[in-house]
């Protein structure tokens, strides 16, 4: 499978700080080696042989001290959103192979080890250890370098070791120079397969960061899809001598399937529009901005809210998807009569409250929900009359349906509870007062539909 070609800003940044990973373990590695020849140096002291700990001390400081540099010139490069050039990275993996290969060549000196001994000593392990980690470069090439290199130093110190000391082959030449050589390959091999890891961790991080990005670019999308839903809903209440209006909504979702809506009309009504679109998310969000517009465009042309619904049905028909519909409550006051002429395809619960009375009436729906079936008659709409003190709560079924831990709903008892509770707040304050209420009573439980609410009011 081809490497992957991509540096954008995010991977780059992703490559820097698995490379800081790689760093950090690396120092706490040189870190355990220092203790180890210390103990060691201090095995050796206990038996009376000095000076021979020094300089495999003296090579891990420097090979520290380097990955300590690298570390903090990693650091700035991910601050400053710096990119680090190839021969750099060529170079720092030239660098982690020298550690070892000196080492190695120190051993063949000294004499607790001797060239017999230095050609097969654990610090072949060092090798194959930095050759590992090399994988977090997340380039392939990179670890199979590691792996040359590591192969090359060691040769050249086995070269050395068998023409300066021929000793070390003992009786059986043969034999010593074909162990090198399978050390040599097994550590080439050593890279070639860190850079096969590499490659699958590249491919798995490049994969993350196109999701990612993805997914940004689908949240920012959502963000923007929001901002015009909610743009659509009335900024302002509609200013009605003797009334106080108020609406608000709230999606499940960054777009949702709920709105209210109101018209002043020239004659001096007011046209109130409630409705719910099945589902929430951006395909109800969708069908939602349809219907507003057809209800505003009819509310120009037709007064007679059963006609209004017939035509609006027809236009929905033709329009949703057949899994979709709307309920819909549709009121048109009249400021100077005190009334408002009610009707409901499919949407509930519509309740007026009557103040003097203390009690709350109920009106059900006069058709099915718009959008299912062509042709639909609906019946003629109630006609309410407004008292001082009387409210009329138009809500959406979230508020309704939204249950708690025990998986009991809200419900409308609960709802005309708060209403009445703060029948003398304004609109606006009753709304808010009722949304606290379910928050309540949901509790950690998340929202799960849109909510939405209408109230009119009669000072």
């Amino acid at each position: 499978m081809p490497e992957p070609d991509f540096q954008s800003a995010s991977f780059r940044e992703a490559e820097l700080r698995s490379e800081r990973t790689r760093v950090k373990v690396l120092l706490g590695v040189l870190a355990s080696l220092l203790v180890l020849i210390l103990i060691r140096a201090g095995v050796s002291l206990a038996q009376g042989h000095t000076g021979q700990a020094w300089p495999f001390a003296l090579a891990l400081g420097l090979t520290a001290a380097y990955e300590a540099a690298w570390l903090v010139f990693l650091g700035r490069a991910i601050t400053f959103g710096a990119s680090i050039s190839r021969p750099r990275w060529i170079g720092s993996i030239l660098v982690e192979s020298l550690l070892p290969t000196a080492v190695v060549l120190l051993q063949v000196h000294t004499p607790l080890i001797g060239p017999q001994r230095a050609l097969a000593s654990p610090v072949l392990l060092v090798y194959l250890l930095f050759t590992i980690l090399s994988a977090l470069h997340l380039d392939p090439s990179l670890p199979r370098m590691a792996g040359g290199f590591a192969a090359a130093g060691y040769s050249l110190v086995a070269i050395y070791t068998f023409l300066r000391f021929p000793e070390a082959a003992g009786n059986e030449k043969l034999l010593a120079y074909a162990t090198a050589f399978s050390c040599a390959v097994l550590l080439c091999l050593g890279g070639f397969a860190a850079g096969a890891v590499a490659g699958q961790i590249r491919l798995s991080v490049v994969a993350a960061i196109q999701e990612a990005a993805a997914r940004a670019k689908i949240a920012h999308d959502l963000s923007i899809a929001n901002s015009i839903q909610q743009g659509l809903l009335p900024k302002d209440p509609p200013q009605v001598e003797g009334f106080d209006i108020a609406g608000w909504n709230r999606p499940a979702d960054e777009t949702g399937g709920d709105y209210f809506d109101w018209q002043q009309l020239p004659e001096g009504q007011v046209a109130f529009t409630i409705a719910d679109v099945t589902g929430h998310g951006i395909g109800p969000a969708l069908c939602m901005s349809t219907c507003r517009a057809y209800a505003r465009a009819g509310f120009t042309e037709e007064r007679d809210l059963q006609d209004f619904l017939c035509s609006l049905n027809e236009f929905l028909y033709q329009d949703l998807p057949p899994e979709k519909f709307v309920t819909m409550a549709v009121g048109l006051l009249d400021p100077d009569e005190a009334s408002l002429e009610l009707i409901s395809a499919g949407h509930g619960p519509l309740l007026h409250y009557l103040s003097a009375e203390d009690r709350f009436r109920s009106y059900d729906a006069q058709g099915l929900p718009l959008g299912l079936i062509p042709n639909l008659n609906y019946s003629r709409p109630q006609v309410l009359k407004f008292a001082p003190g009387d409210i009329l709560v138009l809500v959406t079924d979230g508020f309704i349906e939204w249950a708690n831990k025990d998986d009991e709903e809200f419900g409308q008892r609960r709802l005309t509870e708060v209403i009445r509770a703060n029948r003398s707040m304004p609109a606006a304050k009753i709304i808010s007062e009722l949304y606290a209420a379910v928050s309540r009573f949901a509790g950690r439980e998340p929202q799960f539909d849109d909510l939405t609410a209408l109230i009119v009011k009669r000072i």
